[in-house]
């Protein structure tokens, strides 16, 4: 199988070429960076020096069995101003705009987005089938880059389209529990609202299951069965501190910037489409997070 990934280089994107490197698949990455900077650094955290293809965007001919879209700026890299909403949001865009130059893609297609896209607040369980949106910044980002997703299947008919809604990807190798890391350790007085999360090799296994079976088009939630709440996830992120957590009321994180959008929403977001094509969790509960 040949993937092609846009934002390959990226955290989830480099752990998700690494497995199927492993696994004997040929891989490209599309970047818009230096070519050895992207090589750099892929070798040095992943060892994939020689093992993968790194192209530019505009050097692609629309080759590959199956694209995966994980490119566009980080949401949980930088404190999110309003003029850092616009550079999500456009980082993502473009890749889209660039791919629909072409005259052909592969015939599998997996977008991913985040379950930001559902309502922020919302005490019943919501499944693939919700068109239930949500109303914040972040949620805005999720919906316009859909809708531009969307519009790329219609314009290539792909065999096979995905929208990937990916909850908090935990790892202790980096994402959310790093940038954690780099604050002081901190619990949330009644924080006992639901926050969608996906451990990361659970993340790269589904990514992996899109990418082989036959999975019927649409969105696909990536996130973990049971979501945990928001203090059950801050003892996640710091129970390895030797620092006792520090109590602080909910209103405190509001005053934050606007990434605290995504520990302040309620969303039990299950797994529905994935549970029923038989894929099996190594992480389904937040306890079993190491």
């Amino acid at each position: 199988m040949h993937v092609i990934i846009a934002g390959g280089s990226g955290y989830v994107g480099g752990y998700l070429a690494h497995n199927l490197v492993e696994q004997h698949n040929q891989v490209t990455i599309l970047t818009h960076s230096d070519i050895n900077q992207v090589a750099a650094r892929l070798d040095k955290h992943h060892k994939l020096s020689g093992k993968v293809d790194i192209i530019n965007y505009h050097d692609y001919n629309g080759e590959g069995d199956v694209l995966v879209n994980l490119a566009g700026e980080s949401l949980g890299a930088k404190a999110i101003s309003k003029r850092r909403l616009k550079v999500l949001l456009s980082s993502r865009i473009e890749v889209l705009d660039a791919l629909s130059t072409q005259m052909v893609l592969p015939p599998v297609f997996i977008q991913a987005s985040a379950v930001a896209y559902y309502n922020e607040d919302c005490n019943e369980e919501v499944d693939e089938t919700s068109t239930d949106m949500g109303t914040s910044e972040i949620a805005q980002i999720a919906i316009k880059l859909e809708e531009r997703a969307n519009q790329l299947n219609e314009q290539f008919h792909f065999k096979r389209f995905y929208i990937a809604r990916l909850g908090i990807v935990l790892s202790r190798n980096g994402g959310f529990i790093k940038k954690a890391s780099m604050t002081p350790p901190f619990t949330v007085i009644h924080g006992y609202n639901k926050v969608p999360f996906i451990e990361l090799n659970d993340a790269i296994n589904a990514l992996q299951f899109l990418c082989e079976k036959d999975v019927p088009s649409g969105p696909v939630n990536l996130t973990s069965p049971k979501s945990a709440t928001l203090q059950e996830l801050l003892h996640c992120c710091y129970k390895h501190s030797k620092l006792p957590q520090i109590p602080i009321i909910t209103g405190f994180l509001r005053l934050g910037d606007r990434r605290i959008q995504l520990l302040t929403t309620n969303q039990n977001v299950v797994p529905k489409v994935l549970l029923d094509m038989g894929f099996v969790f190594h992480t389904p509960n937040i306890q079993n997070v190491q």
